[in-house]
């Protein structure tokens, strides 16, 4: 007859077996064969730091520069 054990449990992962997250590595095949060190965390927070300025400061400067260009029009009567 069948060959098929009816009160067995169903398998939860059919195929796959389930890696735990410090197993996990995405290496792409054209990278190097070696990830440098992760970064000092001081390092980290110093790169993070200087990065919002720039931005605050790239804003600033395009709205002071927005605001003449308002001025402008605005004088300019249209």
């Amino acid at each position: 007859m069948s060959s098929f054990d009816l009160s067995a449990e169903r398998p939860r992962h059919v195929g796959f077996t389930p890696a735990s997250a410090a197993n996990v590595r995405v290496i792409r095949p054209d990278g190097p064969s070696y990830l440098p060190p992760p970064m000092p965390s001081s390092q980290a927070a110093a790169r993070s730091e200087r990065t919002h300025a720039l931005v605050v400061i790239v804003l600033s400067l395009a709205c002071t520069a927005l605001a003449i260009f308002d001025l402008f029009l605005l004088a300019a009567g249209a």
